[in-house]
């Protein structure tokens, strides 16, 4: 009967140890994440803005050659200007940074669709009404597609690393919203593209063409909305 008691109330001790245990976990983790969202949330009152904008982009015409030797091909291909569209989030008065996601519903030719990220660098001036800037920085392509047989479509380069490179300026005349002027280039080593290569026993077949450099232009507007200042 003793031992009985005694095991309960141990068993009880031990309870109430666990739980004021976890509850002090619990506790301290708490106020890890609210401090975390407190510093988290400081940068977000420094000088911000938000840019949704469209762009034009240009690559010029290329000649591509296929990569193996025994099956020399070369074709031209003229991508012409193809449009982009997207979110530019930008923070810093004079050093910062500014980080941009797009979509390319065509990207390079009709068939191939792709979306866009870039972590930049970037330097602007102070100015209260339009802010000249220059930025640099690098990211990724993630591109996909068919065309209407079935076949990778010709623009389909996978995912790829690329460089951007530029600058441009943000009008606020008035107020937190403004426009913003953007020109800059995008640098994508390596690059792949589709060719078609149909085979007697396979009229879908493509080869892979030589390693290309791209070196892209991109000219952009946008609506700017500054806040945080």
């Amino acid at each position: 009967m003793y031992q009985g008691s005694a095991l309960r109330l141990g068993f009880r001790s031990f309870s109430s140890i666990t739980l004021d245990y976890n509850f002090c976990i619990m506790k301290n983790i708490g106020c890890f994440l609210a401090l975390v969202c407190i510093l988290a949330a400081v940068p977000l009152y420094a000088d911000n803005d938000l840019t949704l904008f469209g762009a034009a982009q240009h690559q010029g015409k290329l000649t591509l050659q296929t990569a193996t030797a025994t099956a020399s091909q070369f074709s031209t291909f003229n991508p012409g200007t193809f449009g982009s569209f997207g979110i530019r989030f930008g923070h810093g008065k004079v050093l910062g940074g500014e980080h941009t996601i797009a979509y390319a519903p065509n990207f390079l030719e009709a068939n191939t669709k792709a979306i866009i990220y870039n972590s930049n660098f970037l330097v602007q001036a102070p100015l209260p009404k339009a802010k000249p800037y220059g930025t640099v920085g690098m990211g990724s392509i993630f591109s996909w597609g068919t065309d209407a047989s079935g076949r990778p479509s010709l623009g389909k380069i996978g995912n790829k690393f690329a460089i951007n490179y530029g600058g441009g300026v943000k009008v606020l005349p008035a107020g937190p919203v403004g426009v913003r002027f953007d020109l800059r280039g995008y640098l994508i080593p390596s690059v792949k593209f589709n060719l078609l290569a149909p085979t007697t026993t396979n009229p879908l077949a493509t080869l892979k063409s030589q390693s290309e450099t791209l070196n892209m232009l991109e000219a952009g507007v946008g609506i700017i909305f500054s806040f945080g200042k």
